[in-house]
């Protein structure tokens, strides 16, 4: 029998009714009918602080905003610093951008701190994150590349 492959999923969106959305989503495409070798763990969070108590080198993939509003935390973290502080703890871990940010200046950070991939928030991004995500494991953790 073969060993099936752990992989978290992370979740970072302080829109509670947007992050259920998402973590629904990904439980449903993030599953072992969709992909049999892969046990998959998904987790979520709405503020920066938790996520970042969270990190370690098991995450294997982090769904991220970019804004985090949390009136209970004084410093305020953008995306950015979370794509810093996952650098520092969970360096295997593959980081998907997923904002309404507007700045090609922000995008163009994030992707050169080793951002995966930059999904804007439009009515399209639950498919285009679907589409990232596959690419991603079949990429990755499948180690095949896609033929476009």
């Amino acid at each position: 029998m073969k060993t099936k492959k752990n992989l978290k999923v992370i979740i970072v969106e302080d829109d509670l009714y947007y992050n259920k959305a998402l973590t629904k989503y990904l439980q449903s495409i993030c599953n072992s009918s969709v992909y049999p070798e892969f046990n998959f763990e998904i987790k979520s969070y709405t503020n920066a602080h938790d996520c970042i108590e969270e990190l370690d080198d098991d995450t294997s993939i982090m769904v991220l905003d970019y804004y985090l509003i949390n009136e209970e935390e004084t410093d305020v973290l953008s995306g950015a610093d979370i794509v810093k502080e996952a650098n520092e703890h969970c360096s295997n871990c593959e980081i998907i951008m997923i904002s309404a940010q507007e700045s090609p200046h922000n995008t163009s950070e994030l992707l050169r701190l080793g951002v995966y991939d930059y999904v804007d928030k439009n009515v399209n991004s639950k498919n285009r994150l679907g589409a990232v995500i596959q690419r991603l494991i079949n990429e990755k953790f499948r180690g095949q590349k896609e033929v476009v």
